[in-house]
């Protein structure tokens, strides 16, 4: 059931004058117009929006870039892109971006009133199929075979889809299902990678007609490799208990001893339960979780590298700065925010 339109608030980024055909959508929402990518987005930081409709090629400030921005700032959560190129790359690229439509010009307003439609009454829908997808496959995330997995359950979920631009949103829903799953099931993920690392769009071959799945499995591949090393899979409780005390207290550096009396056990017991249970000393443990949490906090806040060494419980900077090197294959000071390439350990 659609929202009531007084409640409903639609901005129309368009670089022409508004036709008049548009009166026929008033009866979905309230609508406001700008003609100009600044002027949007000025438009969505000062008041709410509950859906945009943005236009590819918007002056000033373009639909690429205003996308850009509102993924970056959440500022509208619905959005329809417009544009009159009839490439696929573009409503691909949409699509990475968190678009929820793809409606070529001219716009046909039957068509933009079903996409509204839409949008207003599945925001809170369950998706059975989904859910399922998402089940199988994050079941399979702490394992080599999650790759595969993904492609598997997502080839299923868009067997019923129809056209690859429908396609493509199902994947983008599929992946951002699975990664939200992840964030929420393991909420200390989030002090070693930042979740924009999953939604930004990190480079574009526009002939490559499967950009969003290409795009989806290696992020996700990425996120599964990293869960395999921070996380290792064991049946034994206890030492995922202790895995998720490590990984939640990290920038505390707890001496060993401290940890293993809070299981009433002997540091040597704890070192001989990682050795057993996950095949590593507890040491190259403790190595794995600081050397990522050092390259988020390189990348992810004003941290200088020249003090993160004794951040993480290092008291030789020179060894610390060998020891990143050795492990990641960078160079400490040359990170910073702004470099913010994949990398594993």
């Amino acid at each position: 059931m659609a929202l009531p339109a007084d409640n409903f608030n639609i901005l129309v980024a368009i670089d022409e004058t508004p036709d008049p055909e548009w009166e026929q959508i008033r009866p979905l929402g309230q609508l406001s117009f700008v003609r100009e990518g600044r002027e949007a987005y000025h438009a969505l930081t000062g008041e709410h929006f509950d859906l945009v409709f943005i236009d590819l090629s918007l002056s000033g400030m373009d639909g690429l870039e205003l996308l850009r921005r509102n993924r970056g700032e959440k500022l509208c959560g619905s959005i329809i892109l417009t544009s009159s190129f009839q490439s696929f790359s573009y409503a691909q690229q949409g699509i990475l971006y968190g678009v929820d439509a793809y409606l070529l010009r001219p716009l046909d307003m039957g068509e933009v009133a079903a996409a509204i439609r839409r949008i207003q009454s599945t925001v809170h829908t369950p998706d059975a199929r989904l859910s399922r997808a998402v089940r199988q496959t994050w079941e399979q995330l702490q394992t080599p075979q999650a790759s595969q997995a993904f492609l598997s359950a997502g080839q299923a979920l868009c067997a019923e889809c129809g056209d690859a631009l429908k396609q493509s949103f199902r994947w983008r829903e599929f992946y951002t299902a699975l990664v939200d799953r992840t964030y929420t099931h393991f909420p200390w993920l989030k002090l070693y990678l930042h979740p924009e690392e999953f939604s930004t769009l990190d480079f574009v071959h526009e002939s490559d007609s499967r950009m969003v799945v290409n795009f989806c499995q290696r992020k996700l591949t990425y996120l599964s490799q990293v869960l395999q090393e921070l996380f290792p899979a064991t049946s034994n409780p206890g030492m995922q208990d202790i895995m998720t005390f490590l990984l939640q207290a990290v920038d505390q550096n707890i001496p060993q001893k401290e940890v293993a009396g809070r299981y009433f056990i002997t540091g040597s017991t704890l070192s001989t339960c990682f050795q057993r249970g996950l095949g590593i000393t507890y040491r190259e443990y403790m190595t794995r979780l600081k050397m990522r949490r050092g390259l988020y906090l390189l990348r992810h806040t004003d941290t200088p590298p020249e003090t993160l060494a004794a951040l993480l419980g290092y008291r030789d900077s020179e060894y610390f700065a060998r020891l990143f090197h050795q492990r990641t294959g960078l160079l400490l000071q040359e990170q910073s925010r702004r470099n913010r390439a994949d990398y594993v350990i």
